[in-house]
């Protein structure tokens, strides 16, 4: 009898710690794949729920013409993900976002063209395919300090105006883009990228971003969902088959249509992409520093894109 009392009353604690989690919704920037596999990995192996949380993974769809923003906004969600630059703007604009987390410390940015390039001057006059939502503030920021006149041409997703010639050049990120051109086309030139990390660009990009006054109110909520997600990418370090496997499973769910290749080759990008080499060389997901930041910020502001300059401590959290 006393056992099953005891039983009882674990039962009814169990239920009690699970009713009681603390309800996030969490939205990337993206449709499911192999960029987003620490968070989905947080998940599947319970580190959110060991920090009392229960987290709700909504991802934008590929034809969406809203952003992750907007959802933050909205209050549909708690937590995004965001690139820095495209943060900043939204920041400059009114809306109090503040950073949590720097996932990515490097850029992945670079521009593929149909024929040899090796500075931005080679792109004059050049049609060169650039995002329509988001991720596309550094044209602006190059094209201003570079003096090149491009003729920019948007595009929602994919890699068809550049495979059938429509455009000149594209600008693509290493772990994406970049990769699906190759394995459509078979070959692509070294000397027909340039990189934007080695031309004086190299601008962190994903990081974790919430209100400024949601961050006030549920700082340790916060905190919680950022120790376990970084959990979750140190194990997928460890784990990559692993990580895919839970990836598919995502994508499947989503209808997304991939290949076992293209996310392996992403997530081993993306993964370098998170090494920090001005620290120990590995991922330590700390926040950019404050003299990188000023100099993304004066950028942004002689570009046109903000019209006010913008704090470090404001901004970091």
């Amino acid at each position: 009898m006393k056992r099953i009392a005891f039983v009882a009353v674990l039962f009814l604690i169990t239920v009690s710690v699970r009713t009681s989690a603390e309800k996030i919704t969490f939205v990337p920037q993206w449709i499911p794949q192999a960029q987003f596999a620490g968070y989905y990995a947080a998940y599947e192996n319970g580190f959110y729920a060991d920090e009392g949380l229960d987290v709700n993974i909504v991802h934008m769809g590929m034809n969406s013409t809203g952003t992750a923003q907007d959802m933050l906004a909205s209050g549909r969600a708690q937590i995004v993900g965001m690139q820095m630059l495209q943060a900043l703007v939204e920041r400059s604009k009114g809306n109090p976002i503040v950073n949590v987390m720097q996932l990515t410390q490097n850029t992945g940015l670079c521009c593929v063209s149909h024929t040899p390039i090796s500075k931005f001057s080679d792109l004059k006059d050049k049609k060169v395919g650039r995002w329509k939502m988001g991720f596309s503030e550094i044209c602006e920021i190059v094209s201003s300090r570079e003096k090149v006149d491009v003729d920019w041409i948007s595009f929602v997703n994919g890699i068809n105006l550049y495979v059938y010639g429509a455009v000149d050049a594209m600008l693509c990120f290493c772990y994406s883009e970049y990769i699906r051109i190759l394995l459509a086309t078979g070959e692509i030139p070294d000397g027909n990228v340039i990189r934007f990390s080695e031309l004086g660009y190299d601008i962190p990009e994903d990081g974790l971003y919430v209100s400024e006054e949601f961050f006030k109110e549920n700082e340790e909520t916060v905190r919680k969902f950022v120790y376990a997600s970084q959990r979750g990418w140190n194990w997928v370090r460890e784990n990559r088959e692993e990580a895919l496997r839970i990836t598919k499973k995502y994508s499947d769910e989503a209808h997304v249509v991939t290949n076992g290749l293209l996310e392996k080759m992403m997530l081993d990008e993306y993964l370098e992409l998170q090494n920090n080499h001005q620290t120990n060389g590995t991922a330590d997901y700390a926040p950019v520093s404050e003299d990188v930041f000023d100099g993304i910020v004066s950028d942004l502001y002689n570009s046109g894109m903000i019209d006010r300059k913008i704090e470090y401590k404001d901004f970091v959290k």
